[in-house]
C-alpha cells in the first residue's frame, strides 16, 4: 500500500490550536475531530494509486479519513489493491456513482468484488475474516476491540473529551497490556489496528494534556504499533514528534500522560 507523504508541522500547530481546549471537544462531533488529526498528519496533496488491484478490491479513501486503518490492516495481511483518493472538496463523494459504494457519501469505502462496505470498523474486521482466516472466537474478540473502539474509546477522547472516564479507560488498558505484549494476546491482530490507530491519534489531539497518573504498559504499546513496518507513515511520524516533545525540557503531552518527567 502507498505510505502516506510526511506530514506539514505548520498544519499540525493549526490543527493543535484548534482543538486546545476540553471545552472545544465538546462542541465538535468526533468525526470532525478525528478527521481534523488526520488531515495535520497527511499531505494536503492527493496520493495516486499505485497498487495492483489483483485481488478486485480497491479502497475508497482520502488523506484526512480513517482509511489509514483499513490501509493498515491491508498492509498486515499483504494484499494487494487499488487505493482511490476521493476529491471531496471536488464533491466526487456526492456523486451517484460513488453513492452506490457509500451512501451516505463519506470515506472510507471498500469494494472487494461485488461487496461494497463502508465504516472503517467493519471494513478491517471483513478483512481480517476473509483473508485472515479467523476462527469464530478470534472474530468475536476482533469485534469487541472494534466496536470499542469506535465506540467508549471515541466517546470518552472525542467527544467528552479528557476527564474521568478517558483516565479510567486508559488505566484498564494499562492493567489489560501489563500482562501481554499487545491488546488481545502476545501476538499483533486486527484488534491492535483498531485500537492502536485510535490511541495514536493521543499525540496530535492532547499535547499539552496533563493527566495525573501514568500509564506505562499503554505508552509502551503505542510505541510498539506505531513500529510496525505496515504502520501508516502518518501514524509512525506522530509518534516520532510525541517522542521528540517528550525528550523536550518541558515536557508535554506523553511525557505527563505515560509517565515522563
Amino acid at each position: 500500500p502507498v505510505r502516506a507523504e510526511p506530514h506539514s508541522r505548520s498544519r499540525q500547530m493549526q490543527a493543535s490550536s484548534r482543538i486546545s481546549t476540553s471545552a472545544h471537544f465538546g462542541k465538535l462531533p468526533a468525526t470532525h475531530l478525528i478527521s481534523l488529526a488526520a488531515r495535520s498528519i497527511s499531505s494536503a496533496r492527493p496520493r495516486q494509486a499505485t497498487m495492483a488491484a489483483a485481488t478486485g478490491i480497491k479502497l475508497y479513501t482520502n488523506p484526512g479519513s480513517r482509511g489509514k486503518m483499513c490501509e493498515w490492516q491491508l498492509a498486515e495481511l499483504g494484499l494487494k489493491y487499488e487505493e482511490v483518493n476521493v476529491d471531496m472538496r471536488g464533491g466526487e463523494h456526492k456523486k451517484p456513482a460513488y453513492l452506490k459504494i457509500h451512501p451516505f457519501g463519506k470515506v472510507p469505502a471498500l469494494q472487494d468484488g461485488d461487496l461494497c462496505l463502508f465504516e472503517s470498523g467493519a471494513i478491517i474486521l471483513h478483512l481480517a475474516n476473509k483473508y485472515g482466516k479467523l476462527t469464530p472466537d478470534e472474530l468475536g474478540v476482533a469485534a469487541q476491540w472494534s466496536l470499542f473502539a469506535n465506540s467508549s474509546f471515541t466517546e470518552a477522547f472525542f467527544v467528552k473529551g479528557p476527564g474521568p472516564a478517558a483516565n479510567q479507560i486508559l488505566a484498564v488498558l494499562d492493567g489489560l497490556l501489563a500482562n501481554s505484549k499487545f491488546i488481545a494476546g502476545d501476538a499483533f491482530t486486527v484488534s491492535d489496528v483498531a485500537l492502536g490507530g485510535y490511541l495514536l491519534y493521543l499525540p496530535l489531539f492532547f499535547p499539552d494534556l496533563e493527566v495525573p497518573a501514568p500509564y506505562p504498559n499503554v505508552w509502551r504499546y503505542m510505541q510498539e504499533v506505531a513500529a510496525r513496518p505496515t504502520c501508516p507513515k502518518s501514524y509512525s511520524d506522530g509518534m516520532a514528534g510525541a517522542l521528540a516533545r517528550m525528550k523536550a525540557p518541558a515536557g508535554g503531552l506523553l511525557g505527563k500522560l505515560m509517565g515522563g518527567k
